[in-house]
Protein backbone atom coordinates (compact mmCIF):
# COMPACT_ATOMS: atom_id res chain seq x y z
CA UNK A 1 0.00 0.00 0.00
CA UNK A 2 1.26 3.47 -0.75
CA UNK A 3 1.19 6.46 1.59
CA UNK A 4 -0.86 9.35 0.27
CA UNK A 5 0.56 12.82 0.50
CA UNK A 6 -1.11 14.64 3.42
CA UNK A 7 -2.86 17.21 1.24
CA UNK A 8 -2.70 18.76 -2.19
CA UNK A 9 0.00 21.45 -2.30
CA UNK A 10 -0.67 24.99 -3.53
CA UNK A 11 -0.38 24.81 -7.31
CA UNK A 12 0.74 28.20 -8.69
CA UNK A 13 4.25 28.82 -7.23
CA UNK A 14 5.27 25.17 -7.45
CA UNK A 15 3.93 24.89 -11.00
CA UNK A 16 6.06 27.89 -12.02
CA UNK A 17 9.11 26.20 -10.46
CA UNK A 18 8.26 22.97 -12.28
CA UNK A 19 7.92 24.76 -15.61
CA UNK A 20 11.28 26.48 -15.04
CA UNK A 21 12.97 23.12 -14.35
CA UNK A 22 11.37 21.61 -17.47
CA UNK A 23 12.43 24.65 -19.52
CA UNK A 24 16.01 24.19 -18.28
CA UNK A 25 16.02 20.52 -19.30
CA UNK A 26 14.61 21.38 -22.72
CA UNK A 27 17.23 24.10 -23.22
CA UNK A 28 19.75 21.24 -23.04
CA UNK A 29 17.77 19.56 -25.84
CA UNK A 30 17.70 22.76 -27.91
CA UNK A 31 13.92 23.04 -28.17
CA UNK A 32 11.03 24.67 -26.28
CA UNK A 33 9.38 22.74 -23.45
CA UNK A 34 5.70 21.83 -23.50
CA UNK A 35 3.45 23.88 -21.21
CA UNK A 36 2.16 22.39 -17.99
CA UNK A 37 -1.39 22.49 -16.65
CA UNK A 38 -1.63 22.22 -12.87
CA UNK A 39 -3.86 19.57 -11.32
CA UNK A 40 -5.07 18.85 -7.82
CA UNK A 41 -4.18 15.37 -6.54
CA UNK A 42 -7.79 14.24 -6.71
CA UNK A 43 -7.94 15.26 -10.39
CA UNK A 44 -5.17 12.82 -11.34
CA UNK A 45 -6.45 9.80 -13.29
CA UNK A 46 -6.83 6.73 -11.07
CA UNK A 47 -4.28 4.82 -13.14
CA UNK A 48 -1.47 7.30 -12.34
CA UNK A 49 -2.42 8.62 -8.91
CA UNK A 50 -0.76 5.80 -6.91
CA UNK A 51 2.50 6.47 -8.78
CA UNK A 52 2.40 10.24 -8.17
CA UNK A 53 0.43 11.04 -5.00
CA UNK A 54 2.65 9.57 -2.26
CA UNK A 55 5.60 10.43 -0.04
CA UNK A 56 7.51 7.15 -0.43
CA UNK A 57 9.83 8.03 -3.31
CA UNK A 58 9.23 7.45 -7.00
CA UNK A 59 11.53 4.44 -7.30
CA UNK A 60 9.47 2.50 -4.72
CA UNK A 61 6.17 3.53 -6.33
CA UNK A 62 7.37 2.48 -9.77
CA UNK A 63 8.69 -0.84 -8.43
CA UNK A 64 5.25 -1.56 -6.95
CA UNK A 65 3.63 -0.67 -10.28
CA UNK A 66 6.10 -2.71 -12.38
CA UNK A 67 6.14 -5.65 -9.98
CA UNK A 68 9.92 -5.63 -9.68
CA UNK A 69 13.11 -3.60 -9.44
CA UNK A 70 13.67 -0.34 -11.30
CA UNK A 71 16.87 0.62 -13.10
CA UNK A 72 18.18 4.06 -14.04
CA UNK A 73 19.43 5.21 -17.43
CA UNK A 74 21.15 8.59 -17.19
CA UNK A 75 20.47 10.61 -20.35
CA UNK A 76 22.31 13.82 -19.40
CA UNK A 77 24.11 15.29 -16.42
CA UNK A 78 25.58 18.58 -15.28
CA UNK A 79 27.51 19.29 -12.10
CA UNK A 80 27.57 22.84 -10.77
CA UNK A 81 30.09 23.85 -8.09
CA UNK A 82 30.28 27.42 -6.86
CA UNK A 83 30.50 29.30 -3.56
CA UNK A 84 30.24 26.16 -1.46
CA UNK A 85 27.37 24.67 -3.45
CA UNK A 86 27.72 21.33 -5.20
CA UNK A 87 24.72 20.33 -7.28
CA UNK A 88 24.18 17.44 -9.65
CA UNK A 89 21.47 17.92 -12.26
CA UNK A 90 20.53 14.94 -14.37
CA UNK A 91 17.88 13.70 -16.79
CA UNK A 92 17.10 10.03 -16.26
CA UNK A 93 14.78 7.33 -17.49
CA UNK A 94 13.56 5.00 -14.77
CA UNK A 95 12.79 1.63 -16.36
CA UNK A 96 11.54 -1.80 -15.38
CA UNK A 97 14.74 -3.72 -14.71
CA UNK A 98 13.38 -6.99 -16.16
CA UNK A 99 12.21 -5.58 -19.50
CA UNK A 100 13.86 -2.19 -19.90
CA UNK A 101 10.42 -0.64 -20.50
CA UNK A 102 10.47 3.08 -19.60
CA UNK A 103 8.37 3.93 -16.54
CA UNK A 104 9.17 7.60 -15.90
CA UNK A 105 11.34 10.52 -16.92
CA UNK A 106 13.08 12.22 -14.02
CA UNK A 107 14.66 15.67 -14.00
CA UNK A 108 16.63 15.56 -10.77
CA UNK A 109 18.65 18.26 -8.99
CA UNK A 110 20.63 16.89 -6.03
CA UNK A 111 22.42 18.94 -3.37
CA UNK A 112 25.51 16.75 -3.07
CA UNK A 113 26.78 18.77 -0.08
CA UNK A 114 23.66 17.74 1.88
CA UNK A 115 24.51 14.04 1.53
CA UNK A 116 27.04 11.92 3.41
CA UNK A 117 30.21 11.74 1.25
CA UNK A 118 29.80 8.03 0.40
CA UNK A 119 26.20 8.60 -0.74
CA UNK A 120 27.23 11.64 -2.80
CA UNK A 121 29.87 9.47 -4.49
CA UNK A 122 27.23 6.84 -5.28
CA UNK A 123 24.96 9.54 -6.74
CA UNK A 124 27.82 10.62 -9.00
CA UNK A 125 28.42 6.99 -10.05
CA UNK A 126 24.89 7.06 -11.57
CA UNK A 127 24.28 3.31 -11.31
CA UNK A 128 21.35 3.34 -8.90
CA UNK A 129 18.06 5.26 -8.87
CA UNK A 130 18.35 8.08 -6.33
CA UNK A 131 15.53 6.82 -4.07
CA UNK A 132 17.03 3.33 -4.03
CA UNK A 133 20.43 4.83 -3.22
CA UNK A 134 18.98 6.64 -0.17
CA UNK A 135 17.11 3.53 0.97
CA UNK A 136 20.18 1.28 0.57
CA UNK A 137 22.21 3.77 2.62
CA UNK A 138 19.55 3.51 5.38
CA UNK A 139 18.82 7.23 5.08
CA UNK A 140 15.16 7.79 5.96
CA UNK A 141 13.57 10.23 3.53
CA UNK A 142 10.27 11.59 2.29
CA UNK A 143 9.39 12.61 -1.23
CA UNK A 144 6.94 15.49 -0.75
CA UNK A 145 4.82 16.40 -3.79
CA UNK A 146 4.80 20.15 -4.44
CA UNK A 147 2.69 20.18 -7.63
CA UNK A 148 0.88 17.77 -9.91
CA UNK A 149 0.43 18.49 -13.60
CA UNK A 150 -0.62 17.29 -17.02
CA UNK A 151 1.18 17.98 -20.29
CA UNK A 152 0.99 16.78 -23.87
CA UNK A 153 3.73 14.47 -25.10
CA UNK A 154 5.98 16.00 -27.74
CA UNK A 155 8.62 14.23 -29.82
CA UNK A 156 11.34 14.29 -27.10
CA UNK A 157 8.96 13.00 -24.40
CA UNK A 158 7.57 10.26 -26.63
CA UNK A 159 11.16 9.30 -27.42
CA UNK A 160 12.04 9.06 -23.72
CA UNK A 161 8.84 7.35 -22.54
CA UNK A 162 7.53 5.56 -25.60
CA UNK A 163 4.01 6.22 -26.80
CA UNK A 164 2.99 8.86 -29.29
CA UNK A 165 3.37 12.60 -29.52
CA UNK A 166 0.07 14.23 -28.59
CA UNK A 167 -0.91 11.82 -25.82
CA UNK A 168 -1.50 13.15 -22.28
CA UNK A 169 1.24 12.63 -19.71
CA UNK A 170 1.14 13.30 -15.97
CA UNK A 171 3.73 14.28 -13.45
CA UNK A 172 4.75 16.01 -10.27
CA UNK A 173 7.39 18.16 -8.69
CA UNK A 174 8.65 16.58 -5.48
CA UNK A 175 11.14 17.66 -2.83
CA UNK A 176 13.18 14.84 -1.31
CA UNK A 177 14.17 15.44 2.29
CA UNK A 178 16.23 13.36 4.67
CA UNK A 179 14.25 12.92 7.86
CA UNK A 180 15.33 12.84 11.46
CA UNK A 181 13.04 12.81 14.49
CA UNK A 182 13.39 16.57 14.93
CA UNK A 183 14.09 17.91 11.42
CA UNK A 184 14.10 17.44 7.68
CA UNK A 185 16.90 18.38 5.30
CA UNK A 186 16.13 19.02 1.65
CA UNK A 187 18.51 17.03 -0.57
CA UNK A 188 16.84 17.06 -4.00
CA UNK A 189 14.12 18.45 -6.23
CA UNK A 190 12.74 16.26 -8.99
CA UNK A 191 10.26 16.63 -11.82
CA UNK A 192 8.81 13.21 -12.60
CA UNK A 193 6.76 12.54 -15.75
CA UNK A 194 5.02 9.31 -16.66
CA UNK A 195 2.56 7.80 -19.10
CA UNK A 196 -0.84 6.52 -17.93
Amino acid sequence: MFALAPSSPPIAPALAETQALLDLAYADLGCPAPRLAGLAADALPAVVRPRLDHIDGMTAALARHAGGPVSVNVQARTRDRDAGADQLRRRVILAAHATGAPLALGLLTVDLAALPPAVAAEALAEKTPFGTLLAEASLPFLSRPQAFFQLTADVPLSGFLGGAAGEPLYGRLAYLALTRPDAERLVARVVEILRP
